[in-house]
This record gives C-alpha cells, structure tokens and sequence, in this order.
C-alpha cells in the first residue's frame, strides 16, 4: 500500500555493496488500486525474469514486512509450477499472518512505534477486500525445499511472532533457517541505516549470511 522502489533504493544498495552483488528493486503494483493477487504476480514475474539470466543458485531474494509477505508467497507458486528456487533469502521484519494471531501484536503494542493492529488490519482489508479472499497466513504453505533462510527482527515490534512462527514452520519442514531477535530494535531499522548502528550491523550481518550461502 505504501512506499517504492525508490524509497528502497538505499538499503538495497547497501546490501548489495556489502555482498558484492547488483540489486534490482520490484515496483510492484500496490493496492488498494490493484489488490491481491497483482503485487505477488509481479514479484514472481520480476523473478522469473532474472532467472533468464541467472542461475537460480546464485540469486538472493529479500523482502522486509508485507513485502516479506509477497516473497515468500511468490516462492511457494515458484515451487508449485515447478520453477527453480532462489539460493538464499533475507527477510526484515517479515509480516506473514494476515490475521494478526500472533501474541505480540497486543503484548508488544505499548513498545512498537511504527505499526498497530489497526493499520494491518487496514492493510489486509484494501489488500483482499477487492477479491473477497480469506486471509491467507505463510504457515499453511508448504515451505518443504525452501532456500537456506535469514530473519531478522526487532524485540519491540508486534510483528515478532510472525518471525518467529515463520522460522518454526521453516525448520520443521526441513528448511536451513537463522532468526535473529535484535534487542530493542523497532520495525524495519535497517531503513535507518545511515544513523543507527543496530542498522549498520544489520545489514552487514545479512551480507555475510548471503555471502556463507551462495
């Protein structure tokens, strides 16, 4: 619903600098002017369209909160149609329950600067109200032969048990799967990487996870 792929521009650059790697950004379509599912077709299509010059095993997909959401939801139709999966992928304060279930969007309501169950709520229902669809929560998914994974998100913000319930999932169906609870940290810091140090090491974490994968 919000931001770009300019907005993304910086942390995505930075990543990138740090692996080694050239970053492309997905100006995806956003709803509520184009709902579920238009954003996670183009993430797909932005995909297979690297895939016609590089090999699967060497590209690194990352997605921060709802856009976490529409990666890892690109990934699962990937696998269903047969299509090679991604080396590696990075996820920053992934939201990947659409009903909001888990326990730390109220325990957590008090600490989180950003987000509250109000404005997700908001968000899933310009996202889905178009097509009538019923929320659609990651961990139904089959996550069975999914690429060695790296979540990172902040204790403060009420996205946590999306986190952790993502890399639960993960594990159990076989997946390689690093989460990292960063102490203090609100949602999506590593947009604030030219002052926050937390942010700074972050993404240099992240980079060398890349780098250990591909």
């Amino acid at each position: 619903m919000v931001g770009s792929a300019e907005g993304f521009a910086g942390v995505a650059g930075t990543l990138a600098a740090a692996a080694s790697a050239t970053a492309y950004v997905v100006d995806y379509r956003r709803a509520p002017e184009h709902p579920s599912p238009a954003a996670e077709d183009d993430v797909l299509t932005a995909y297979e369209a690297l895939l016609n010059s590089h090999n699967a095993a060497e590209v690194v997909l990352v997605g921060d909160s709802a856009g976490a959401y529409l990666l890892v939801r690109s990934l699962i139709k990937a696998k269903a149609k047969g299509i090679p999966l991604p080396g590696c992928v990075v996820l920053f304060s992934p939201w990947i329950d659409l009903e909001l279930s888990g326990a730390s969007v109220q325990a957590k309501a008090c600490l989180d600067p950003f987000l509250s169950a109000d404005k997700l709520k908001a968000s899933t229902s310009a996202y889905l109200a178009a097509t009538r669809q019923d929320p659609y929560t990651i961990c139904e998914g089959d996550l069975r032969g999914f690429p060695v994974l790296l979540i990172q998100v902040g204790e403060n913000e009420i996205l946590l048990d999306d986190a952790c319930t993502l890399a639960r999932i993960a594990g159990a169906a076989g997946v390689h799967v690093r989460l990292e609870v960063w102490p203090q940290m609100f949602h999506v810091w590593h947009l604030f990487a030219p002052q926050l140090s937390a942010a700074r090491k972050a993404l240099t974490d992240a980079a060398e996870f890349i780098d250990k994968s591909i």
